[in-house]
């Protein structure tokens, strides 16, 4: 929450550059196995991804892509194609770049 104890509107909150990627991943919920979601845009503080398996809104979920380590984060909004997750903290500026040109959205 913000120091002024108000929480912000979705337009603050979505502030972050959203890049367009393909990325296969990996989603894990806690004692729960792994299943795959398709990434299909990704900022510094959360991503989009589409996957056929439901998810619930506040569920907390660890994101793995392919070569990094798991991105902590919780599911925000779901619906029967996918999902919004938000980070537990933001990436670093300098690995969102490296991932974002390692993954480019092949179809734009």
């Amino acid at each position: 929450m913000p120091t002024d104890g108000f929480p912000r509107s979705d337009s603050e909150r979505r502030d972050a550059h959203r890049a367009p990627v393909v990325i296969e991943a990996d989603l894990r919920k806690p004692g729960r196995t792994a299943f795959k979601v398709l990434i299909r845009d990704l900022s510094r503080t959360g991503c989009r991804a589409e996957t056929l398996t439901k998810t619930y809104d506040g569920d907390r979920v660890w994101i793995t892509l392919p070569g990094f380590a798991p991105i902590e984060g919780t599911i925000r909004w779901s619906n029967s194609r996918g999902f919004g997750c938000e980070w537990a903290s933001p990436i670093h500026a300098s690995v969102f770049d490296h991932i974002r040109s390692r993954f480019p959205d092949m179809f734009r």
